[in-house]
């Protein structure tokens, strides 16, 4: 009779147990289900064993009886808990922001309007394919410079922009790229491409290089010239 009495002990400690772990609320139907079939069957099992130690085979019908019906409503109640539980941690998980291989996801941070303010232009240079330091026609050249973080705060979605403001039809760069993220201290070398195509002439060009938001906000930019020659 001790036995028993131990027996039946045991789930209603597991029941007090998983009702302060959560309440069943948002539980999986399917996890109580399984919880319920798996404590039917341990506790008939077990329910059996101490019941033909008491009282022979009548004994274990009736504990495998009992113990099934004890292990049921211990079984789902666990399950329950335990699918509760699961759900509310893949809540929390999908409400923080998502990485990709330690990136954040370009599409999951956008940077304040005044982040973009705190990136600054530097070392501009000028590369042409024959060192003379003129753009001349069927000529490729490189744009390069860098973009400095001087702020304390991580901007993301950076988009280096080149532009020809002499709207020259001779003359086309190659379209922008946007950087994934500049750490603050941390500097990008950017590069853009420039054709001059054959119908090229002589004279001067202006080209602005600026750093903006993807949501085109400008932040720091620089014009400077360069020579065309025919």
């Amino acid at each position: 009779m001790r036995k028993m009495f131990l027996f039946l002990c045991i789930p209603t400690l597991l029941l007090s147990s998983c009702g302060s772990l959560n309440s069943g609320v948002g539980a999986s139907p399917g996890a109580v289900m399984a919880g319920a079939a798996v404590g039917g069957n341990v506790g008939s099992a077990i329910g059996g064993i101490v019941g033909s130690n008491n009282a022979g085979w009548h004994g274990g019908w009736r504990g495998s009886a009992i113990g099934s019906l004890v292990g049921t409503i211990a079984g789902a109640a666990i399950g329950g808990a335990i699918s509760s539980e699961a759900r509310r941690q893949q809540e929390q998980a999908m409400q923080q922001p998502q990485y990709v291989d330690n990136y954040y996801d370009a599409g999951a941070y956008n940077s304040s309007s005044s982040a973009i303010n705190q990136l600054l232009i530097e070392n501009i240079r000028f590369i042409d394919a024959n060192r003379n330091r003129t753009i001349n026609p069927n000529e490729s050249s490189k744009i390069i410079f860098d973009i400095y973080n001087d702020g304390d705060e991580t901007v993301y979605n950076v988009v280096p922009v080149v532009q020809d403001m002499s709207d020259s039809k001779a003359i086309s760069i190659s379209p922008s790229a946007m950087i994934e993220r500049i750490l603050p201290g941390t500097g990008y070398r950017y590069t853009a491409t420039l054709f001059a195509d054959k119908k090229l002439k002589s004279g001067t060009i202006t080209i602005r290089v600026a750093v903006t938001s993807e949501n085109g906000i400008m932040g720091d930019w620089q014009e400077f010239t360069l020579d065309c020659v025919k």
